[in-house]
């Protein structure tokens, strides 16, 4: 009898290794906790906009790793994108155009000229340098390159870290920021533009490729709580599941993919002494979140033509201001106008009503400062403020093969994929890119 493959999570990481298995006439059957699927990427709907759970944005567009794996199920077609590449800074003397590629930094007006030939000689190196070489940097800090930089240039990297990573350059290893210089090298075949789904929330994405997964004869089970994987021998032999009437099912599998962060698998899905302690103590480490505070505006009228703005300087509170409208209006009723506005705060920071109360405030007088007529067109606000529920490693020492490998040695047939397994790049991309690596592990294990 042939056994489903179990995938535990239909987030980007758990839909993309999903489909390329059933690409290749593999039985899948996908176990999904919530409503419905998404993972991190679900949006919501409040006030007749499209709210997403934070700022989400595909980056280096169709070089990604999302769409490298949509064209391979040939279903690229299926979701329309939106360029986001209409991207400046805004300083104390105004507005300055974000640069598209390397040689535009000689054009950049956010920085003297003197700077900015200082800034080309660092990044130039790197950009084209190789993917391998940046690995040898994954333990360096990219302040190790920054710290003795003027103040207009240090804003400049913080913005790219903004828009790259959703945090502030402290907190980024020079290997992964290289990485993504790399990326975006249009002389490596690459690009600085972003992308978002044209039709309105980012979990299109997961809906296009479940929709694939369906298509293709398999399964996906929402309201379904993985609670343990059963190993024995060695080998992987099932899933116990709670089901929708509340009691403990048990299904056969001898594959099991989980696609939500591995520490915390790891705790929770096996008996005692499945998985050595030392490797559990190992992947622990790896639980680095981000915590951010970001807030919805729904304005009832365009208060700038750009897609995304990015305050730089000390000064500012707010690290990026994002139009969601302007990227695509769909996201919006007709005759209004959605942008959201985000910082990264401590974690402690998202668990004090005060805190974020001050944060919000301080964040709509600086859009006030830059825009004049924010506050009079301003309908309503939502803030949320959060520790991302998945690991979002970038951090010296945690990226791309010091991660959680795809497998464990000496258990048969388990297999992890996500953004925090052995990956470049982070959030959906990195989950995409972790897929594209692990399922060939996946098939050779099945074909056996």
């Amino acid at each position: 009898m042939n056994l489903p493959v179990i995938v535990i999570g239909a987030g980007v990481g758990g839909l993309t290794t999903a489909a390329l298995l059933t690409q290749n006439g593999h039985q899948v059957k996908i176990l999904e906790k919530s409503s419905k699927v998404g993972g991190r990427t679900i949006s919501t709907k409040f006030q007749n906009h499209i709210l997403d759970n934070g700022f989400h944005i595909m980056p280096f567009y169709k070089k990604s790793a999302i769409f490298e794996i949509l064209k391979k199920l040939k279903i690229d077609s299926k979701l329309k994108l939106a360029k986001v590449d209409d991207i400046a800074f805004y300083s104390s003397d105004g507005f300055h155009t974000y640069p598209k590629g390397i040689l535009d930094l000689l054009k950049l007006s956010l920085l003297p000229l003197k700077s900015r030939i200082k800034l080309l000689r660092i990044l130039l190196p790197i950009a084209f340098t190789s993917i391998s070489k940046t690995e040898s940097w994954d333990n360096t800090p990219l302040t190790k390159i920054t710290s003795g930089l003027d103040s207009e240039t240090n804003a400049f990297f913080e913005a790219v870290c903004m828009l790259a990573f959703a945090d502030s350059a402290e907190h980024i290893s020079l290997g992964e920021f290289a990485r993504t210089i790399i990326r975006a090298n249009p002389f490596k075949g690459g690009t600085s533009e972003f992308a978002y789904p044209d039709n309105g929330g980012y979990d299109s994405i997961c809906n296009v490729l479940s929709d694939y997964i369906l298509d293709q004869g398999g399964e996906i089970h929402t309201r379904q709580l993985v609670k343990k994987i059963i190993v024995e021998d060695s080998k992987v032999t099932g899933v116990l599941i709670q089901n929708l009437k509340g009691s403990d099912e048990l299904i056969y599998t001898n594959c099991a993919v989980i696609s939500y962060p591995a520490y915390t698998a790891l705790n929770q899905l096996f008996e005692k002494n499945i998985i050595p302690s030392e490797f559990v103590n190992k992947i622990n480490k790896l639980n680095k979140t981000t915590s951010v505070v970001e807030v919805h505006f729904a304005l009832k009228s365009k208060i700038d033509s750009r897609q995304v703005v990015f305050p730089v300087g000390k000064i500012y509170t707010t690290k990026g201001i994002f139009f969601i409208s302007n990227i695509t209006p769909s996201v919006s009723p007709p005759g209004e106008h959605l942008i959201i506005a985000g910082t990264p705060v401590l974690p402690e920071d998202t668990d004090n009503p005060q805190k974020i109360k001050n944060i919000v405030t301080k964040m709509k007088q600086e859009i006030s400062s830059i825009y004049p007529e924010f506050q009079q067109s301003l309908l309503w606000e939502r803030p949320m403020a959060w520790k991302l529920v998945e690991s979002v490693v970038k951090e010296p020492g945690k990226v791309w093969k010091s991660k959680m490998p795809h497998t464990i040695k000496g258990i048969e047939g388990l297999y992890f994929v996500g953004d925090s397994t052995i990956s470049y790049g982070i959030g959906t991309d990195s989950a995409a890119h972790s897929s594209l690596l692990c399922t060939p592990k996946i098939e050779s294990f099945l074909k056996l």
